[in-house]
């Protein structure tokens, strides 16, 4: 009797928190590499969609033989940080002033942002051109950023400067040390081909 009653026993209190602490742990380690799995994912794709766009404009302006203008579009910054950015849109630039868009707003993936900080994207932190007010862009602000691809392929961006961007994810926001997960989108001024750098 003894011995089926050794054989038919269940888990005990303590062994059950045992095994409930064991798949905790497993279920907890593979969220964090599942969320670390995503923002890799919206990061490159966020970079490959901006070289894309600046691809598309400097192939519409030498198509067109005329300026198209890159805006490059702020989203509200965490409180007490710097500006970043999601989201950009190509316009035409036409003789008579106006500035027609090319197509809509390209947006980054929700937790992929353009860093801000000078060290990190100079094409969007020293991009000092003045904005013109466009009234019917309400994407428009102080903090929206813009250069153009002119009629021959090259851009108006200072050619002695290495112009380049960095995508991060949106959380990811200490501007004192460069993100761990990244990709950089580079524009040679002269030439206005794009290199993506992806370590």
């Amino acid at each position: 009797m003894s011995k089926r009653r050794a054989q038919n026993r269940g888990l005990s209190l303590f062994e059950l928190l045992v095994v409930v602490a064991i798949l905790a742990t497993l279920i907890a380690l593979s969220t964090a590499g599942y969320y670390s799995a995503i923002q890799a994912l919206a990061v490159t794709t966020g970079a490959d969609m901006i070289s894309e766009t600046l691809t598309e404009a400097r192939t519409s302006a030498v198509a067109q033989n005329t300026t198209v203008e890159v805006r490059f579009y702020s989203a509200p910054p965490p409180s007490g940080g710097s500006p970043v950015y999601g989201a950009l849109q190509l316009h035409w630039s036409k003789p008579d002033g106006t500035t027609p868009p090319v197509a809509e707003p390209v947006l980054l993936p929700a937790c992929a942002v353009i860093d801000a900080t000078s060290a990190h994207s100079p094409l969007i932190d020293a991009n000092t051109l003045p904005v013109t007010p466009d009234a019917t862009d309400l994407r428009m602000n102080g903090d929206t950023r813009v250069f153009h691809f002119l009629p021959d392929g090259s851009t108006d961006l200072a050619p002695t400067t290495n112009w380049f961007l960095t995508v991060r994810p949106a959380a990811q926001s200490d501007p004192a040390h460069f993100p761990s997960n990244w990709a950089s989108v580079g524009v040679n001024a002269s030439t206005g081909r794009t290199e993506i750098y992806r370590p």
